[in-house]
């Protein structure tokens, strides 16, 4: 399986469409984040974690679509499944090298706490380090989960742009979920049900450096859900 990741991981490394995308992630993320520094006067990590699923919204089903779409449409899938590989080593492969590539464009971002950290170091309002450390480690759980979707998704069809648009509309509508607009248009009850199903509800407890247990098992049960049917729908080939 090793040597399936340092391949998955070699393409992108070796290919522009991967450093076009984390650059880009990098880009957006600095400059919202910057955005709210100097225009709105926040001295927090908290709306950087909080703009993150929307950006990972984009970003993550545009790095996975290729991922298994690409390999079916040029039969590829059939040839690497003749190998000595299992259809859980190759996803395991595709999902490991897509949470390392969203690893790398997280830490084209550290160098936000940084520079907030000298910023404020001068007054009472210093960031508390553990609250970042678990804010990201919400982020690398709820990237995650979008890329066991977006490799579900990838599965299921030969075109990336498929691909690619399912991921996103349905990665939309979990995030609205628990949205100020949910709560405006949908009855309470209703509301209160569909926002624990959202990814962004559960972020919120490592955003405010909490690890609440229940929201590592959702992450954790997300993952796994969708890393399960990607296998199971490679399994399905004829």
């Amino acid at each position: 399986m090793f040597t399936l990741y340092k391949k998955e991981l070699a393409y992108y490394l070796n290919n522009s469409i991967g450093y076009i995308v984390i650059i880009l992630f990098a880009i957006f993320a600095n400059f919202l984040y910057v955005k709210d520094i100097f225009v709105v006067g926040s001295a927090s990590m908290r709306p950087f974690f909080n703009i993150l699923p929307w950006l990972l919204m984009v970003f993550v089903p545009a790095l996975c679509m290729r991922s298994i779409a690409e390999e079916k449409r040029t039969n590829t899938i059939e040839l690497l499944l003749t190998l000595p590989v299992s259809e859980t080593q190759v996803v395991l492969a595709k999902y490991l090298a897509l949470l390392t590539l969203t690893g790398v464009s997280f830490v084209l971002t550290m160098g936000l706490p940084v520079s907030l950290f000298f910023l404020t170091k001068s007054n009472l309002s210093n960031l508390y380090i553990p609250e970042i450390l678990v804010g990201y480690v919400g982020s690398i759980l709820i990237a995650s989960a979008f890329i066991s979707l977006s490799l579900f998704f990838s599965s299921k069809t030969k075109n990336q742009v498929v691909a690619f648009l399912s991921s996103a509309v349905i990665l939309f509508f979990l995030i609205i979920f628990s949205s100020d607009f949910a709560s405006s248009v949908l009855p309470k009850a209703l509301q209160d049900r569909l926002n624990y199903l959202s990814p962004v509800y559960h972020l919120q407890n490592f955003i405010k450096g909490l690890v609440d247990l229940r929201s590592l098992f959702y992450f954790l049960s997300f993952t796994v859900a969708f890393l399960f049917m990607t296998i199971i729908e490679l399994e399905k080939r004829e």
